[in-house]
């Protein structure tokens, strides 16, 4: 349910914000256009205490810094981010631009974009990424909400999941953990919809969920998520000459180690059991046809859908 902006008023009055609609522009977060003193900015909620917080604004202004378009807090004569009423908020600059709609070249500086966030080397770095840790009974429960929603849609595909959902603990997840892979400022929510394009090319513009993780972990997940929640997007994950059009974009600027290349199916694997299962499972939007069809394809993800290029 999207969130109303009277219920935030703390928010706005921390920032001097005017101008804001009455309802979150995002149905899954609250998200705010607004206006700060004469700057156009967004406010939303970001990471949930003090030290996360200023990890990722730091994060995002060294790359900003850098040269690499991902938008960094604005600066105000407040705090920025904030804490207000329990959660840490921060004001974005608001960029003007495009959203995506599956052009060639869009894809293709997407994954330039992703590529040079991974390659850029940043004085301060986002949390560090937490490694889970499931019992039997999370793997039940996972394997029961496979069984109950993919059973209709997808029953080909239930059997393969559960058992991935139970190897991931004793297999999956010691692969990629003491698997020897490079850690980055990762993304760990690229997706189409957080991407706006401006004549120079694609912003990140909600980089709040960004962990310092292995890089693989964060390309398997763009691989698999990157259409997911937009309507302009084929309702799909990337068929094969997209999938080739973006990794070659990321590979201008990452060359993937001997190890990265072996544990790609691995890392393929991991993030269709973490948060692929999740979304399948938690998903309210399975009647919709665009986001079922979505889901549908989501669940047959594998890494022979994405090859690496030689």
């Amino acid at each position: 349910m999207t969130e109303e902006s009277k219920d935030f008023s703390g928010v706005f009055a921390h920032f001097a914000a005017t101008d804001f609609p009455t309802r979150s522009i995002y149905a899954w977060a609250p998200v705010f256009p607004c206006r700060v003193g004469e700057k156009s900015v967004v406010v939303k909620r970001t990471r949930g205490d003090a030290e996360a917080a200023a990890a990722v604004a730091g994060w995002t202004t060294d790359l900003a810094q850098a040269g690499v378009p991902v938008v960094s807090p604005v600066p105000l004569p407040v705090s920025n981010p904030a804490p207000v009423e329990g959660d840490y908020w921060v004001a974005y600059p608001f960029i003007d631009g495009d959203v995506y709609t599956g052009k060639t070249e869009q894809i293709a500086d997407a994954g330039r974009l992703l590529g040079r966030i991974h390659a850029v080397s940043t004085a301060t770095t986002p949390p560090l990424f937490e490694w889970p840790d499931h019992d039997e009974e999370s793997v039940r429960e996972d394997q029961e909400g496979i069984e109950k929603v993919l059973s209709g849609p997808t029953p080909d595909v239930v059997s393969r999941l559960s058992r991935l959902v139970e190897d991931f603990m004793p297999t999956v997840l010691p692969a990629i953990r003491h698997g020897d892979l490079p850690t980055v400022g990762a993304v760990m929510d690229y997706k189409a919809n957080n991407l706006i394009y401006t004549v120079d090319g694609p912003v990140l513009i909600d980089p709040d969920n960004a962990d310092l993780a292995p890089r693989l972990l964060d390309l398997a997940l763009a691989a698999m998520q990157f259409h997911i929640e937009h309507e302009s997007a084929p309702a799909r994950m990337f068929d094969q000459d997209e999938w080739a059009t973006f990794i070659a974009g990321y590979a201008e600027f990452v060359t993937l180690t001997p190890a990265e290349r072996a544990l790609w199916p691995q890392a393929v694997d991991y993030m269709l059991s973490e948060y692929g299962v999740w979304s399948l499972i938690e998903s309210d939007e399975w009647e919709e046809a665009r986001e079922g069809a979505f889901m549908a394809d989501l669940a047959r993800a594998t890494a022979d859908r994405f090859p690496l290029p030689a």
